[in-house]
């Protein structure tokens, strides 16, 4: 007794039933013909002795495996195929190309596939030489089986849910085909007569020494798809069968809950992106950029973990609505490279609350932002990832990080943009609320954030807030970083407010998606200067400021 195992390395078996046409094929052929592995112990043989011709040996091994049916050894499976087309360039009323349709199908299994011979043994010569052959078995039907053949001990166990499945024969002690539901039909060698060549070749071939063989496929093709020492045989599935051995997922069946991407331990909440595009971008375009981002992120994580996934991480709201307490992700644009002054060159996304394995999946997972109308695609590439965002990229990030960054004088790298309306009317008669300047709007937005630190509050003036040039080498002026709000001139306290104003591309969100109004709002440049070196609560404040505007950066900072 010994027992031949095919260990299926992707748990499938690719494998049409011999003989039958495949466009009317409903499932793969299951239990897998002996014939096949004799079929694959004779390829292996030719494999492994390129250019000779079989020997006296195989040739007496392979025989008396066929001579004996052995028992087939499954598990549970399950059918399934795949499908593809195939061009066809079609010549009927009008050349045409045209596609044919081609199914592959399959059985998955977790378990082995065995041969059992049990009243069949071997000596040492055969035992290594089967052992010799099945190293050289690489697939077990199809090329997609890809396997692992061995020859198992006497003493072998049997895996788990695991049975076998055996011939049918008459009183005559002869293989015979059977109708019934708990029979299936199986091709195999011809006990009685059984050649080694009947593997590939018909006995009929009319070959001689001065011409070469036809191959085995391109006669059956011509005839009837039977081969000479081959019949097909009934064997009698396992006790169950098809009940409690055929896996099937009803159609009508509720899919088990996904874990939410928010589920799980979260693993950072810095990560950097280098922005790379083929022509610069200018820090006007921080909030275009940043919803980009943003709605990508949204796009593939409904993409992934279906329509309607939650990460309050990422989107800034749950089933429940918006978030408040700013914990959720602040998409960051700056510009980092000194040699592309006001360019925004990276992209950070600090997020308090953290983010799971699942949610930097997502964010992987965005290859290309369509910006500038799709002729200059910006590729965000990753370069960092940490809990804490490194000194260099000017973070605040609060009194809670390992390393807080600290500054008496803090001052807008984008401009701070009140998140209430501080005048009434237009801007060419504007009606000015006392108690909601864009002063007291800042010292506000400090407060409600946790700063408790005294500061002084006074804007800078719009285009001279760095020292950015004017004028690139060739002389010709530099695009303007933020738009200059048409506003009334003098000194009236009706204009004050409107002082180094200038108009910025901001944040829509949802509710007002209808409103252009609320695509551009008004926004200052300030500079705050506290009593001591302390870090900001957060990075960005004011409207849009989970978008990029109202970020501060240090200017003396320890």
């Amino acid at each position: 007794m010994f027992t031949i195992q095919i260990k299926l390395h992707w748990d499938r078996f690719h494998a049409h039933p011999w003989g039958q046409n495949p466009g009317r094929v409903k499932e793969a052929e299951w239990p897998p013909s002996p014939w096949r592995l004799l079929r694959s112990l004779a390829s292996a043989w030719f494999r492994s002795h390129p250019g000779m011709a079989h020997s006296e040996e195989l040739r007496t091994l392979i025989e008396a495996l066929g001579k004996r049916l052995p028992l087939i050894g499954i598990g549970k499976v399950s059918f399934s195929q795949t499908v593809h087309y195939q061009p066809n360039y079609a010549k009927r009323d009008k050349e045409s190309y045209g596609t044919t349709r081609h199914e592959n199908h399959f059985a998955a299994t977790s378990q082995p596939i065995c041969f059992r011979w049990n009243d069949l043994s071997l000596d040492d010569p055969q035992k290594f030489l089967l052992t010799t052959l099945l190293e050289h078995v690489s697939y077990f039907g199809r090329a997609d089986s890809i396997c692992e053949a061995t020859l198992q001990p006497d003493n072998w166990p049997e895996p788990k849910d695991f049975s076998w499945c055996k011939p049918c024969l008459s009183g005559e002690n002869k293989p015979q085909r059977r109708i019934d539901p708990k029979c299936r039909d199986v091709f195999c060698p011809e006990p009685s007569s059984f050649q080694l060549t009947d593997l590939w070749q018909r006995r009929t071939s009319g070959t001689t020494a001065e011409n070469a063989p036809v191959h085995l496929v391109n006669q059956m093709l011509a005839t009837d798809m039977l081969v000479d020492g081959g019949c097909l045989v009934s064997y009698e599935m396992p006790k169950g069968w098809p009940q409690d051995w055929v896996v099937k997922t009803p159609r009508t069946e509720k899919k088990p809950d996904k874990p939410l991407p928010s589920d799980g331990p979260k693993v950072a909440r810095h990560l950097r992106f280098s922005l790379q595009c083929r022509v610069p971008i200018a820090t006007k375009f921080t909030v275009t950029l940043a919803e980009l981002f943003r709605a990508a992120a949204n796009h593939h994580l409904c993409k992934v973990h279906g329509n309607g996934a939650q990460s309050p991480a990422l989107l800034g709201k749950n089933a429940h609505g918006p978030l408040e307490g700013h914990q959720h992700a602040f998409f960051l644009p700056m510009a980092q490279d000194d040699s592309q002054p006001g360019m925004l060159t990276d992209l950070h996304l600090w997020c308090p609350m953290g983010l799971t394995r699942a949610e930097v999946d997502v964010l992987l997972r965005i290859r290309q932002l369509s910006w500038g109308k799709g002729r200059f695609p910006v590729n965000p590439v990753l370069i960092a990832m940490s809990n804490e965002p490194p000194p260099d990229t000017k973070l605040a990030t609060g009194d809670g990080a390992t390393q807080p960054l600290r500054s008496r004088v803090w001052q807008s790298a984008t401009p701070f943009i009140p998140p209430g309306h501080f005048f009434r009317g237009d801007k060419s008669n504007p009606k000015v609320k006392a108690n909601a300047t864009p002063e007291m709007q800042l010292a506000k937005a400090l407060s409600e954030a946790g700063a408790t630190t005294p500061v002084m509050i006074h804007r800078l003036p719009a285009f001279q807030h760095s020292a950015l040039p004017t004028t690139n080498t060739a002389g010709i002026p530099l695009m303007p970083a933020w738009d200059i709000v048409r506003a009334p001139e003098g000194d009236d306290i009706s204009v004050l407010p409107f002082d180094q104003a200038i108009e910025v591309a901001a944040h829509q969100n949802s509710s007002g998606a209808n409103n252009k109004a609320h695509h551009r709002r008004i926004g200052f440049f300030m500079q705050l200067t506290f009593d001591e070196p302390v870090t900001l609560p957060m990075p960005a404040f004011g409207h849009s400021s989970h978008f990029g505007l109202g970020l501060f950066v240090p200017i003396d900072h320890a």
